[in-house]
């Protein structure tokens, strides 16, 4: 019987911790906002962790021809899910930064120097 209660207990708590983990599909398309025109080469770095720490996870790369960017990120572990910050950077425009807050598309203002 008691080794019937520590499996139990055992299959109970691996479930419990693999369920936490999770991933998110995150796409986006990048658009300059004042031509409504896609943009490729963006460089989109996407960072997830908790209290400004931001190393648990990372992805980055740069937005194809159509300005579309994808990537799967961990989200989610045994104490919580992993708040998600994307950076948005081109050369001539302003940088974006947003913190949990993933959208389809995302338009970048160039920089009137």
């Amino acid at each position: 019987m008691k080794i019937i209660i520590r499996l139990f207990f055992f299959l109970v708590v691996t479930t419990l911790i693999v369920s936490c983990e999770s991933q998110k599909y995150i796409s986006v398309v990048v658009v300059n906002e004042q031509t409504k025109e896609p943009l490729d080469s963006v460089f989109i770095k996407v960072m997830a962790g908790r209290n400004g720490d931001y190393t648990k996870n990372e992805d980055q790369g740069y937005t194809n021809s159509n300005g579309k960017f994808e990537t799967y990120m961990m989200v989610g572990c045994v104490g919580g899910c992993y708040d998600i910050k994307i950076n948005y950077s081109k050369e001539n425009f302003k940088l974006i930064e947003t913190i949990n807050q993933i959208q389809d598309t995302v338009f970048l203002n160039p920089n009137n120097k």
